[in-house]
Parts: structure tokens; sequence; C-alpha cells
């Protein structure tokens, strides 16, 4: 698939901050792919559609994860935050006819992580995490961690994660928690 095609698509549909975003994760996993010798055409097309449905409305997010995803987001309806990688995984099959489960996979997961993850899951998701305008605790420990480990800046980033989620009394997806022990088992 054309990256320039879909820079445009993206484009028209994500505000300026989101589009600049998604930009800087598609350079973040470019760099990290080629690092980790990864397919750097799903890393590209992955990282543009990530948040292709981020900023749609809460509603129409529920309501497509009830027709399209219940099973896996059932539990998880009131929030957003991981409801927009399931439905940007629909548009990336409906929109664009992605069927490369590669490329799905790192959109669907590139939220909560999940156990067994490829190359270019962990790429997508890690580099979604670390993009050169995050800023909170430890990123930048994080981000020099990945030029040396993926799986163990991925470890970081998750244990991190869960410690925010827990002191702010959020919900704490399974996947993330799969992700974690199955890191630390491959530790």
């Amino acid at each position: 698939m054309d990256i320039d095609f879909l820079k445009n698509e993206i484009k028209d549909i994500l505000s300026k901050k989101r589009y600049e975003h998604s930009i800087r994760v598609l350079e973040t996993a470019i760099s990290l792919g080629k690092i980790y010798k990864a397919d750097l055409n799903k890393v590209a097309i992955a990282s543009l559609l990530h948040d292709y449905a981020k900023e749609f409305k809460r509603d129409d997010l529920i309501n497509l994860s009830k027709e399209h995803f219940y099973d896996e987001t059932k539990d998880y309806l009131s929030n957003a935050e991981i409801l927009h990688s399931y439905i940007g995984t629909y548009f990336a099959k409906e929109k664009f006819n992605i069927t490369d489960s590669e490329i799905l996979n790192a959109i669907k997961y590139h939220t909560t992580g999940r156990r067994d993850m490829s190359v270019v899951e962990k790429i997508v998701y890690l580099a979604d995490a670390i993009e050169p305008k995050r800023d909170y605790p430890y990123v930048e420990k994080i981000r020099d961690l990945s030029l040396i480990n993926l799986d163990k800046a991925i470890l970081l980033e998750v244990n991190k994660k869960i410690e925010y989620l827990l002191k702010e009394n959020h919900v704490i997806h399974v996947n993330s928690v799969e992700m974690r022990n199955w890191l630390l088992n491959l530790s």
C-alpha cells in the first residue's frame, strides 16, 4: 500500500494534532523497525492507521464495538481509549482492504498490547508510547532502552502504565497484564 496515499487519507480524518502524532509514531516505528529488522512496510501502514478512529465520537465507538467486537470489548465499553484501536482495525479492513493479520493486530493492540506479539506489533505499541512529544515519567529511560532491548523497553513501559492506572483507580485491560507476564517469562 502506498504510504503517501495513507498519509493523505488520515490527514483528511484526523485533527492536525492527531495527524502530527501519527507521523511521529511512523518515524519512531520506522527507526525501531530498522534496528529490529521488522517489515518496514507493515510497520508504516500500522503506524499511520493506529489512531484512525481515535477522534470518533464515543457513542460511535461504543456502537461499532458492540456490532463488530462485542466479545473482546464488552468489559471495556466505557473506555474510548481502548475501543478506538478495535475500530481502527475495522476501518483498516473495510476502508483500506488490509487483510494482513500482523498489521491488523498492530493496530488493534497498540493501546493494550497482548501476549505473543510479533515484532511489528511490539514496535507500533512502543512507538506510540515513546514518540518524541510524549512526556511522562520514565519516557526517556524507555526510549533509551528501546534502542537496546525492545522487550525490556515494553516491559518498563507497561509496568509504569499499570502503576499509573492503579494509582488513578482505572481499569487495567487483561491484555496488558498478560503481555507483561509473557514478557517477564521471556527474560
